[in-house]
């Protein structure tokens, strides 16, 4: 269960299990929030799908960038994940897994319900020999 606690106009406390997080004007935002959920779902759903393909990737970074509607209710109009990971795989094998994983993310799926979603794969430079 996760609780957030409001005090003095939109200054929060949003508490899971031990963690917490300040939300507001000055913190972070809905939008924030909604923008790591989408990215973390992703991710973990691209993990899976690597194992599954038995593929594994050392690290790797997701970027979340996205706009609003200017008409209320200000839904979501466009979403953007790039995906940054650090592999030995191929990017044919990579790109494959990141697809399959949009098509399988919850999180995608439900933004994919107001809003275009594009991800976008960014590999490293491979030196000459590598």
């Amino acid at each position: 269960m996760a609780v957030i606690r409001f005090e003095n106009g939109f200054h929060g406390t949003y508490c899971v299990q031990d963690q917490t997080l300040k939300i507001g004007h000055e913190w972070i935002q809905p939008y924030d929030m909604t923008f790591g959920a989408v990215a973390s779902c992703f991710y973990a759903t691209f993990l899976g799908v690597l194992n599954e393909h038995g593929i594994t990737v050392r690290s790797a970074e997701v970027t979340v960038d996205g706009r609003k509607r200017t008409k209320v209710p200000t839904t979501l109009e466009y979403l953007k994940l790039t995906l940054k990971p650090e592999s030995e795989a191929s990017r044919e094998e990579l790109e494959a897994c990141m697809n399959e994983a949009l098509g399988k993310c919850s999180m995608v799926a439900t933004v994919k319900a107001v809003a275009q979603v594009e991800a976008e794969l960014v590999l490293p430079e491979r030196k000459p020999g590598q």
